[in-house]
């Protein structure tokens, strides 16, 4: 018995996250532990987007090698439109790393001919006997030709299914999906209507008949949904999900799917994920509590590093540069600043709001310096925060 273990959307980069640069080394140590999982026998499937950019950098290369370096695995990709060149970047890991094998076999890449071990109208034998599995797949394609070539693939596939009709078949894509991105309920048509200006969607009545699983790749969302084939049949259907968040709103990251070959029951397997959590700060006793956490918190490696979004009232938003000094090199924070409407009686919260403000104002004035920092821990360490406030802004600010 074997598994194929279905992953998408690695998006391998330093850094991927657009806005924060500084949030790195998420994908690859989820690759790291996606690979120590794998035994001899087992194959892993990546529908698109392994690489964040066309162009990755030496030292992601180097990354890659290193964590597949004597494994031999057995890869088998597509290209996403993050990556999408003329010669894929994880064949390069064919000699002696992993066993990468690029799987377009409709785009006819020179790539697929010299390292295919079977015809390509055929696709490629996962299992063995009767656990065998073939994945037929395609890279990234725009609108234009993507019903074309799904249509040949169906050619070949009738054939097929004729000459081999016990064969578990997988068709891998990686195509932005309305079905993932809509979800369900009352409002979806109204969703996928309002979608429809994407230029590379997966739609119902597109698929060819006879699948008996489809994998997505490009929705970022860990889930299973169903598509409708062009013979008016459900299939079922897996977005893997993304390996690691890129933005906040990805919060369902870090797991993969699992087929067992034999069985073809299939399950979620949790890989790697950062940190994350949101918190919410309604009272200054909340905005005590998170200080005192970020100054005695560790330090650890980059990627063990949480992100957390913080929701704020309005009036508390000069908190924020407090927040940020105290958690350096310990959180990646992000905020939510409510807007507050209506007047509120601050006659009891006035006295600390004052404080803080003083605080903020003396982070802001030293930052060059641990003077902040020493005078938050002396804050935490003491058996009463305010005589604390109160001797410092007497003794240094007032």
């Amino acid at each position: 018995m074997s598994k194929i273990f279905i992953t998408a959307d690695w998006h391998l980069a330093e850094g991927a996250w657009k806005s924060r640069p500084e949030i790195a080394g998420d994908a690859f140590e989820s690759l790291r532990r996606l690979v120590e999982q794998v035994d001899t026998g087992d194959k892993i499937l990546a529908a698109g987007d392994l690489f964040d950019m066309k162009r990755p950098s030496a030292d992601t290369v180097v990354n890659v090698a290193s964590i597949f370096y004597g494994k031999s695995l057995s890869t088998f990709f597509i290209q996403g439109q993050h990556e999408f060149s003329k010669i894929p970047w994880l064949s390069l890991f064919n000699y002696g790393i992993s066993n990468a094998h690029h799987v377009d076999h409709f785009a006819a890449q020179e790539c697929f001919a010299k390292t295919c071990d079977v015809p390509p109208s055929y696709g490629w034998q996962l299992g063995e006997d009767a656990d065998e599995v073939v994945v037929y797949a395609m890279d990234w394609s725009l609108s234009l030709n993507l019903q074309s070539k799904l249509d040949d693939i169906g050619k070949i596939l009738d054939k097929d299914r004729v000459a081999n009709p016990n064969i578990y078949r997988i068709l891998m894509l990686h195509q932005t999906c309305n079905a993932v991105m809509a979800g369900t309920g009352i409002d979806r048509e109204k969703i996928l209507e309002q979608l429809d200006y994407r230029a590379c969607e997966l739609k119902d009545w597109m698929i060819p008949h006879g699948f008996d699983l489809i994998v997505v790749g490009d929705t970022h969302y860990h889930t299973e949904f169903q598509l409708i084939d062009k013979k008016g049949h459900l299939n079922r259907c897996l977005s893997p999900g993304i390996f690691t968040m890129q933005t906040v709103s990805e919060t369902n990251t870090g797991q993969c799917f699992v087929l067992d070959t034999k069985t073809k029951e299939i399950s979620s397997l949790e890989l790697y994920r950062r940190p994350y959590k949101e918190v919410s700060i309604d009272t200054p006793v909340d905005f005590d509590k998170e200080i005192r956490g970020y100054i005695k918190a560790p330090t650890l490696p980059e990627f063990d590093i949480p992100i957390v979004q913080y929701t704020l009232y309005e009036k508390d938003a000069d908190r924020i540069a407090l927040l940020q000094q105290a958690s350096s090199g310990k959180a990646h924070l992000f905020f939510r600043v409510i807007a507050v409407e209506q007047e509120e009686d601050v006659s009891d919260t006035s006295r600390v709001e004052c404080l803080d403000d003083l605080v903020a104002h003396a982070i802001k004035e030293s930052q060059s310096t641990d003077k902040a920092k020493n005078l938050l821990t002396d804050l935490i360490n003491g058996n009463s925060p305010d005589e604390v406030l109160h001797a410092y802004y007497k003794e240094t600010v007032l």
